[in-house]
């Protein structure tokens, strides 16, 4: 017993692990809801795995995920794959932007991939000396990421969502690529139209029943253990309207990318503004204050009166120039997420933390849900998909969250910080 004990307090030294008071609310082995109090008579509900990170890790690790497919084999297998059943659908009218959007998510996905797997590789190597024997025998091999293959090409979709959970760096991560081709029906269509003049004829003209949708996208959500490190999220993705004949009635670029730290640091928000500009300002100097405005209208919670986060920017029904142009520009905004975000996380992920900041993480993915099932147009819209992944349209919500009833930081506090930005008037985060 005195044993068991003093080894507790050797655990507890490494302040990256929960604390016993938030750690008290994951004793159920599946996903479940616990209690911590928080002091003045206020309670903390969490949801989150048993045994904190290290306990969802092993768990994950042993978890055989099936798709509907066949095993994942790396980005040039899917994009193999899904240049494939383009070629099939297509009927020999093959279009090389849809070709090259292709080769952008698939391969992307790809990296992304291998990024998390790194991170968990690494973050496993450096586990702390008095962690190390008892994480071990639990866990024989580093967290990797997990790919389900959704196969349905004779219902016109094809995807690859890959996702990682419960590791040291990560608490819950994906990245998904989806491939859609069928007949567009006349409640989407309508909706797309408003936007879209040329579709909109096409449908007074009675030519419904001869339109055809094709969608190509990535999506990715990372939410890090450590709430020093930002949530990140970004998606693009390239939509036609064509006719049975091959013809395009309508085509458009749609994406964005934005950051949700926990804990505020302005360096971090300028580095991945900076890049986004950049990447904008190639192509369009008007283009990132336009987008960057929109992102910031788009991502608010209106009933709390706060941003989701600080932004990034965001854009939809782009078709200003002709479709190559805008692929490039679509592909340069995806290049910049990889060198702005990663090295934030790998940075922040090494800094200690305490019980107060993991509960403060969870009150903020609250926040986060929120928006996301009742404000996200991309839930929205997978919602509405026959036969959608409805893992994937999900995959964005977080393992661990928290609500209570009108929680108000500490005055002075960098939580109050925080708070103070997300509800006052949107920041020039690249003149700072």
């Amino acid at each position: 017993m005195m044993a068991a004990l003093w080894f507790q307090r050797l655990l507890r030294r490494n302040r990256r692990l929960p604390r016993p008071r938030i750690a008290r609310a994951f004793r159920s082995p599946l996903l479940s809801a616990g209690a911590a109090g928080v002091g003045g008579g206020a309670t903390l509900l969490l949801f989150g795995p048993s045994g904190g990170v290290m306990g969802a890790a092993q768990a994950r690790e042993e978890q055989k995920w099936s798709g509907s497919g066949p095993d994942y084999l790396g980005g040039e297998w899917a994009n193999n794959m899904l240049q494939a059943a383009l070629a099939e659908a297509s009927k020999g009218n093959i279009d090389s932007t849809k070709e090259d959007m292709i080769r952008l998510t698939t391969t992307m996905q790809a990296r992304i991939i291998q990024k998390f797997d790194d991170l968990e590789a690494e973050a496993y190597k450096n586990l702390p000396f008095w962690y190390r024997i008892w994480y071990r025998m639990r866990a024989s091999k580093p967290l990797r990421t997990r790919v389900d293959v959704d196969d349905r090409r004779e219902k016109g979709k094809m995807g690859f969502t890959a996702a990682i959970q419960g590791g040291r760096v990560i608490e819950k991560a994906g990245v998904g690529v989806t491939m859609l081709a069928k007949k567009l029906n006349a409640r989407m269509a309508k909706q797309m139209a408003h936007n879209h003049p040329d579709l909109q004829k096409a449908i007074e003209k009675g030519e419904i029943n001869n339109l055809n949708m094709w969608v190509n996208g990535i999506s990715c959500i990372v939410h890090p253990v450590n709430p020093k490190a930002p949530t990140v999220h970004f998606n693009y993705r390239h939509f036609q309207i064509t006719r049975d004949d091959g013809s395009v009635v309508a085509w458009w670029f749609g994406g964005g990318q934005d950051l949700t730290p926990i804990y505020l640091y302005d360096e971090d928000a300028k580095n991945v503004h900076v890049k986004l500009k950049k990447a904008c300002d190639k192509h369009n100097p008007s283009y990132y204050p336009k987008f960057k405005k929109w992102a910031d209208e788009y991502f608010y919670h209106k009933a709390r009166r706060e941003a989701r986060g600080i932004g990034g920017i965001f854009f939809d029904d782009l078709d200003d120039n002709s479709k190559q142009d805008m692929f490039k520009f679509v592909k340069d905004c995806a290049d910049s997420f990889e060198p702005s975000y990663f090295p934030i996380l790998e940075m922040r992920s090494k800094e200690s933390y305490s019980a107060k900041e993991k509960e403060w993480q969870a009150l903020r993915h609250g926040r986060y849900v929120e928006f996301n099932l009742v404000y996200d147009r991309g839930t929205k819209f997978g919602f509405q998909v026959p036969g959608v992944n409805i893992e994937a349209v999900l995959m964005s919500l977080p393992l661990t969250v928290g609500f209570m009833y009108k929680h108000v930081p500490e005055i002075g506090s960098q939580e109050e910080r925080l708070l103070k930005t997300l509800t006052g008037k949107p920041r020039d985060w690249v003149n700072l």
